[in-house]
This record gives structure tokens, sequence and C-alpha cells, in this order.
């Protein structure tokens, strides 16, 4: 975020008020609202701020509820989308940045970019660009970093709500042609006779559009041209938006995979042609080490995670895998063909609980998936956070608890993964800790001799039977605090057998701690040693 962004706009975030992203009365009628843009919260300066890409508008909607529904986090992210109510903007649309500053709504991803790059000041409160286009040398030159989050398939679409002149498959090659004009019928390219051809490419500053020039640009053996005068290029063209090719069975628009799959069949997508890009997040080079940023985007940041994977699934993409797993979601690049996807672990977590002592609690969660898990697990009862994060070691965490209340107790514990590719779980188990049981005071007798006559010897072994009538555990014999002999007791009585003692006469007590029925007790007796 803006290097301007100070802590007390960090505690003005946490306390938003719960309007729309722009508040209820806009500083602008000029402000006309999309689906993809975030609602829920007026945005302050502590929060990020992100424009620019059509093709990742709706992956980064989907992370910022998810992001913002979080109520630990001290910052949420709001996402513009580059279109208005889904559809090509109409002159005069802004955005409300924090302050009430007002610009114009970046609308692609080339927009989205220029927005970081020029008037830094001004658009200082924009955090993030979206982009499904590499960096060019303006954005190289300004110092701006794209972060790689997830991988796209450019192909192209025609209309499936009325039958296609189109044929089932094109190339690079007849794609070329087709944007050259010198192929204007259907069938030149296996498709309807007499059917002419209404190729579309999207706006100025789409990413998809330039990169799928790139790709057309390659198949012309690498020579730079100019789309001929049968292309329609203007801002009427919105990528990925189907309005101008669903009912016209003679266009044919390049399009994102993952937007087309979502358009729930108005397009079709055209076998052949299809060329995998990476998408990416750009920020200013100097912020891509500020933790709000690294939170957000970077390698151990919630994009990069394995709960943002599902979104961006949903978005129609594949999320890119970490420098770990061989591949480069998060890192700061200019360009990236590094394509490796991330391969998600299900885990799942199974507690169990016992109550070893009265008013105490012992829970094991073990924590399982087809590669050993890390992280670690925090225990729950009901919504109390009992204990959290405590590490997984061999595969299971444990939480042990004293001064439990007595009776049915219900513990969830939870695991949070330290890797982007491991899922969480959660596991529940239900104990009755046990109540303290009242303890009976004891009897503690003992059969030794009182008189013990040496003979020749200059000393003399003493035998005896403490008994202690119904308990278990230990007797210990002690001569003042010396420690005689210690013996277990079984079926309540204990032989022992004291060390040989000289002439004299000795003051015993019999010590016994307790068990868990029995008060401990002492006895004392006299032994005398005569000749």
């Amino acid at each position: 975020m803006s290097a301007r962004k100070s802590f007390a706009a960090t505690l003005a975030a946490v306390v938003a008020g719960s309007a729309l992203i722009m508040a209820a009365s806009p500083a602008s009628a000029e402000y006309r609202s999309d689906p993809d843009d975030t609602t829920g919260f007026t945005p302050t300066a502590a929060d990020l701020i992100g424009v620019g890409s059509d093709t990742t508008q709706h992956a980064m909607h989907l992370i910022a509820d998810a992001w913002n529904a979080d109520t630990s986090h001290t910052f949420k992210i709001a996402s513009y989308a580059a279109t208005e109510a889904g559809h090509a903007q109409t002159a005069g649309n802004t955005i409300v940045l924090p302050g009430g500053k007002e610009v114009a709504r970046p609308n692609g991803s080339g927009a989205g970019r220029k927005t970081l790059r020029l008037e830094q000041e001004k658009n200082a409160e924009i955090d993030f660009a979206r982009s499904s286009d590499k960096l060019d040398v303006d954005d190289i030159g300004a110092g701006l970093k794209a972060i790689p989050f997830a991988l796209d398939t450019v192909v192209t679409a025609v209309s499936a709500s009325t039958a296609s002149n189109a044929p089932a498959s094109l190339t690079a090659a007849q794609l070329v042609s087709i944007y050259k004009c010198e192929s204007t019928k259907w069938n030149q390219v296996g498709g309807t006779s007499g059917a002419t051809i209404e190729p579309l490419a999207p706006q100025s500053g789409s990413g998809t559009a330039k990169f799928f020039k790139s790709v057309l640009v390659a198949a012309n053996g690498g020579t730079d041209f100019n789309y001929a005068g049968c292309v329609t290029q203007n801002d009427t063209v919105q990528e990925h938006d189907d309005t101008l090719v669903k009912s016209n069975p003679n266009a044919i628009v390049p399009i994102s995979k993952g937007r087309a799959d979502l358009k729930g069949g108005t397009v079709r997508v055209v076998g052949g042609f299809a060329e995998k890009r990476a998408l990416y997040n750009v920020v200013r080079g100097s912020h891509l080490n500020n933790a709000s940023i690294q939170a957000v985007f970077g390698p151990n940041g919630f994009v990069c995670s394995a709960e943002a994977n599902k979104l961006i699934a949903d978005s129609g993409f594949q999320q890119l895998a970490t420098e770990a797993h061989g591949g480069v979601c998060g890192t700061g690049v200019d360009s990236t063909s590094v394509f490796t996807v991330n391969q998600t672990v299900t885990t799942t977590t199974a507690a169990t609980a016992t109550s070893p002592a009265a008013n105490a609690v012992k829970v094991v969660a073990r924590v399982a998936g087809s590669t050993a898990p890390t992280g670690t697990v925090s225990f729950y009862e009901g919504t109390t956070l009992v204990q959290g994060d405590v590490p997984l070691v061999s595969g299971q965490a444990t939480l042990s608890k004293s001064g439990v209340a007595a009776g049915a107790h219900t513990y969830k514990a939870v695991y949070t993964p330290n890797d982007s590719i491991f899922l969480e779980s959660e596991g529940t188990a239900t104990v009755t800790v046990a109540a303290p049981v009242a303890k009976t005071k004891v009897a503690i007798s003992e059969s030794f001799p009182a008189k013990v006559k040496l003979k020749k010897a200059k000393s003399v072994s003493v035998k005896g039977v403490v008994t202690v009538k119904g308990a278990t555990g230990k007797v210990t014999v002690k001569n003042g605090k010396k420690t005689l002999k210690s013996a277990t007791l079984k079926g309540g009585k204990a032989s022992v057998k004291l060390p040989k003692l000289k002439k004299g006469t000795y003051k015993l007590t019999i010590a016994y701690s307790g068990d868990a029925k029995h008060l401990g007790g002492t006895k004392k007796f006299t032994v005398k040693v005569v000749k």
C-alpha cells in the first residue's frame, strides 16, 4: 500500500462502516457499479485497492470477499471491475478513492498498469493492477513488478446461442488469415459456405487483445501487422463480454477460456488454437515487500494459499504453484513462462479426547493426507480458543489441560497449513471429564517387632508388614529424613525388609502418599535393637 498510509489509517479500516464500496450516495453520479466490484464496506487508505484486467476481475472479486470475511485481518481488499454492470463502459464512468478523489475507471490490464506507473502521487491509493499480460517496457522502466498467481488459456469463441458458421477448429495460421482479412468467408477456413466472417478484437488496453495479437504475430513468422478493415476493434468490444458474439453466427473473438466457460453456454470455444499465459497482480516495485502486499499476493500470502485455490478454480483458472513446489506464485517478476500449477492435498483431521485424571482432559488431533501435512492445529471449545497454533509433530498435535469442569465437553481441532498445497480440515471429539473422587482417611498399621536382639552379629535385618486397608500405591519407611525402604501395596499390604540396623533405638515413620480414593497418612513406630 501507499508509503503514506499510516497506522491510524489501519485502525480506521478495522472500524469502517458497513456501507457499499461506494457510499450509499456516491460522490459522483458517474460511479456505476459492476457485479465484480467489491461491496460491504467503504475503503480507507489502509486497504489494498485494485483495478485493471477484465480477465481476472471475478477471481479477485472472490478472493477479496474471502479475505474481507476474516475479521482477524486488519485491512481489506477493494477490487474495482474493469466493466460496469457486466458490460462495456459508457463515457464518464469513475471510481472514488479514499478521501473522495475521483479517477476514471481503468478498463483493462494496460489501463490498470498505467494507473500505477503514471501520476503516482495522484493515484497513490491504488495499490495493485490486475493484469492478464506481462509488463511492457514502460512498466519495467517505471519499476513495476508483476506477481503471477494463475494460469489461463486464450482461445477463440463464437456464438452458441445461435448456430455459428465457424468450423469446429481453427489453427493460428488460419486466424492470422482471418485477422489480416485474407480469409473473409467461413468456407475458406472450413466453415459454412457463403457466410462472411466478422472478426472482433477486444478494446485497446486489453491484456487479452495484446496477448492474442502477439501470438498471431509469432504465427505470422514474427512479422507484425495491423488488423485489416474487416476487423472490429473499439471500446464496444469489451473483452469477455458476450453481447456482440452470442447471437451473431458469423462473429469470432479471442477470449479467456476460463471466462468463456463461465458464460453459461452463450458462446462456443473453437478448438485448435489455445495458448497458455500467466495472470498477474502488478504492484509498484518499491511496495513489493510491503507487509500487506506480501500477506495477500506473496508466496506465503492468501492468493497463493490452498484456500484461494478453489476460488481461482471457480473463476475458471488454475492456481500457480509457489517456488517451493516448482512454480512462481507470489514471486515478483517482469514476466514468466513457468506454468507449474498447484496440486492441492486434501487433509483429514481426526480428534480423540480422554480424561486422564479428575478435572483434566487430553485431546489428540491426527492430521493426514496423501503427502504428510505440515502446519499447526488450534483447539476450540465452541467458539472459544483453548490453545492455538500447536505445531504438528509426526502428523499430530496434543492439547493437555487441567482445571476443566467435570462433565461432557466437545472440542474442535482446526488444522491450519503452512504450505500452499494443503487444504484446511477439522475434527471434533467429545469427552466426559472425570469429577474429583472424595477420598477417605486411611488407617496404617505395621507388624515390625518392637525389640530385636543382635545375638553375635553387629547388625540385624528387621522385617515387617505394613497394612493400609483397601489402598494402592507405595509406602515408605523413614528414619528421620532418610528413606530406609519403599514397597508397593498389594491388596492393601506390603512386606518390608529394612536395611540391617545396629544396636540402638530407632524412631521410624511409615509414610503413605495416597491414591485416587485415599488420603495420604503417616504412622510412627519404634524398633529397639539390643544385645
